[in-house]
């Protein structure tokens, strides 16, 4: 049974990430993480197994309820979970519905209006709202009584309201057990520090004391693994989810202060979590402009997964005061405090930490799935001929393109990666072995792009920036359907793309077979085997599920990339680069158009010369120049 490993990075977007709450649900249904990789049946069919998971801002929300609910209850728990959160979060009082209508219509005359309204929350009127939120709005709600149906006391608390769906202990004890590896490396770099030197310099106290520091650290979250088992048993986390499944697989090895058995320590660790996906949310250090991405496989205070760190990912500069969030410095393991800004600014979401630095291959991803809230493109006027901006549609579109700027920088690291992969494998090379190929994967991007016209139709009002600020509860629960709609469309796309594409590489095959000057040879219209043209593996790059299509309406609509990396046409290495349209009917998605999108000639590879042999009276590799030995 092959297992394909997958990641879902969840773009922010505010009260837009509704959206992300429906499409999470029906995505996690897809998952088998209990399976044991080191035992699974390479006879029985693939499965799906959910490595990461990653969210900034609104995005991180979602993130972090879907991934609790997986891991403690699998996906009708995070279900349960994520739409508990978001019809809390929804104006559902009187007075909460009144001042959310406010403010939502106050922002959308001024931008109606073209007024670039700047405010800080440093300063008044924006710090009084800060602070009236804060404290008298609670008081007045708790005056009225707990079932009052006017307000609630912490309708502006996104603590309070995260409160139900995560049990903060729970996660902590988890971060701790899971950071062994961490500690470990720690240990191994002081160690290895110690041995650049004599044992009698100065510097070897120092060295001492952090490799000290260290080893207690790792004892006590040694015991963060019995502590986390009582945790559990406390708020009755069922026997069959996955954090019991990594109990089960906990078989600790001896504990020796050496690097081998502190290395065998840390595979221990790694390989028991296996079926806990990692969490990582986006946040940026507005001092340093550091990317900062909280993980589930650290300890809260040394970039794990906190209340702080999920209200430091939803901090938008202009509507609440930066987050301090304590830390350590990575160099010197001193602590300090980090101040941070909502991620949007550096990675929306994280996606590189899916690839850079994963110890475990067995953590790296196959293919990622992009839950994407920003539209991709301007919306043109009714005509079609141009874009028609005011004040307010302009503010719509930079904050949507800054939210895609931080996404597209993270796709590019991917694809970057991607390409340079392919460039290696050329057609003559020799075969990897099983552990380079398990590392060196090409890894496919998908997305689930959010169709801003279906949810203003469905909400009955207009999207825009200000609309991220909107808790009315027609559009959280027109976000919510319409994800839930995407979602299950991506999941039949996927599911199809095989059969669609299966003819594809023929076709093409054909294609730069007659590029090349064969011809059909016989009536069935097979082509000569001249080796003239030569079609490399065709991959599939990306599939991206958009909404309804302009010009067929009520059709929704997909795009699936593709490429061939190491295609051969009159001997020229080329590269082929295209794209497919699709468009979903009640038969299931269906082929509609076809675009080669990029035909780039490539440089012939390079032979490298044998090396020079000594005279023996006989040559190897006779009737074929050295210049010629393949190696």
């Amino acid at each position: 049974m092959a297992t394909n490993h997958i990641a879902i990075a969840c773009q922010g977007g505010g009260s837009h990430a509704a959206y992300t709450g429906g499409v999470l649900p029906i995505l996690l249904e897809a998952f088998d993480n209990r399976a044991d990789e080191d035992k699974v049946d390479e006879n029985a069919g693939d499965r799906m197994a959910l490595v990461a998971i990653s969210g900034t801002s609104g995005g991180a929300i979602s993130a972090l309820l879907g991934w609790y609910g997986f891991i403690t209850g699998g996906a009708p728990e995070a279900g349960r979970r994520l739409d508990a959160f978001w019809q809390g979060n929804s104006a559902l009082g009187i007075a909460e519905a009144t001042v959310n209508h406010v403010c939502r219509g106050l922002a959308d005359m001024a931008g109606l209006a073209g007024w670039d309204v700047k405010s800080s929350p440093y300063v008044l009127p924006l710090a009084g709202m800060t602070w009236w939120n804060a404290t008298v709005w609670p008081a007045l709600a708790r005056m009225l009584g707990p079932d009052n149906p006017w307000m609630r006391p912490g309708f502006f608390s996104l603590p309070d309201l995260l409160g139900p769906g995560v049990d903060w202990p729970l996660v902590a004890l988890l971060g701790e057990f899971a950071s062994i590896p961490t500690e470990v490396e720690r240990w191994l770099r002081s160690d290895l520090e110690a041995t650049m030197f004599p044992p009698t310099a100065p510097c070897q106290e120092r060295y001492r004391a952090d490799r000290g520091a260290v080893e207690r650290r790792i004892a006590d979250k040694l015991g963060a693994f019995d502590r986390l088992r009582a945790r559990m048993a406390q708020i009755g986390v069922p026997p069959g989810s996955l954090l019991h499944a990594a109990l089960e697989r906990w078989h600790p090895p001896a504990v020796r202060f050496d690097a081998e058995a502190l290395g065998e320590l840390a595979d221990a660790v790694r390989r028991a979590l296996r079926p806990i996906p990692r969490l990582l949310l986006g946040a940026v250090e507005l001092h340093e402009g550091e990317f900062v991405a909280f993980s589930s496989e650290r300890a809260p205070g040394d970039g794990g997964i906190s209340i702080d760190a999920v209200l430091a990912s939803a901090a938008v500069p202009w509507l609440f005061q930066a987050h301090e969030v304590p830390g350590l410095d990575e160099t010197t393991l001193a602590a300090r405090t980090l101040t941070l800004w909502d991620g949007l600014f550096s990675q929306n979401p994280p996606i590189r930490n899916f690839l850079s630095g994963v110890a475990d291959d067995a953590r790296k991803p196959d293919a990622i799935w992009v839950v994407q809230i920003n539209p991709t493109q301007a919306r043109l006027d009714t005509g079609g001929a141009h874009i028609a901006f005011n004040g307010g549609e302009i503010w719509d579109l930079r904050n949507a393109l800054a939210g895609n700027l931080a996404l597209n920088q993270e796709l590019g690291f991917v694809d970057a990666i991607n390409r340079r992969m392919e460039s290696g494998r050329g057609d003559d090379a020799a075969p990897a072995s099983a552990a380079a190929q398990r590392r060196d994967k090409l890894v496919q991007v998908d997305r689930i792009v959010m169709d801003g016209m279906a949810v203003e139709a469905a909400a009955g009002m207009p999207l825009g920036a200000n609309s991220k600020l909107d808790r009315d509860p027609a559009l959280r629960a027109a976000l919510w359907e319409h994800g839930a709609t995407q979602a299950r469309r991506y999941l039949a796309l996927r599911q199809h793309v095989p059969t669609l594409f299966a003819n594809l590489d023929g076709t093409l095959a054909g294609a730069c077979a007659c590029a090349a000057g064969q011809r059909p040879d016989g009536a069935d219209g097979a082509l000569r085997p001249d080796g003239a043209a030569h079609f490399g593996e065709l991959v599939i790059a990306g599939a991206t599920v958009h909404g309804i299509a302009p010009d067929v309406p009520g059709t929704p609509q997909a795009v699936v990339a593709w490429r061939s990396a190491h295609t051969l046409i009159n001997g020229r290495p080329v590269r082929i680069e295209g794209q497919s349209e699709l468009s979903l009917a009640d038969a299931g998605w269906r082929l509609k158009d076809v675009r080669i999108t990029a035909v780039v000639p490539k440089a012939r590879p390079e032979r490298t010369p044998a090396p020079a042999q000594p005279p023996t009276g006989r040559q190897s590799g006779r009737g074929r120049p050295p210049s010629e030995t393949r190696h």
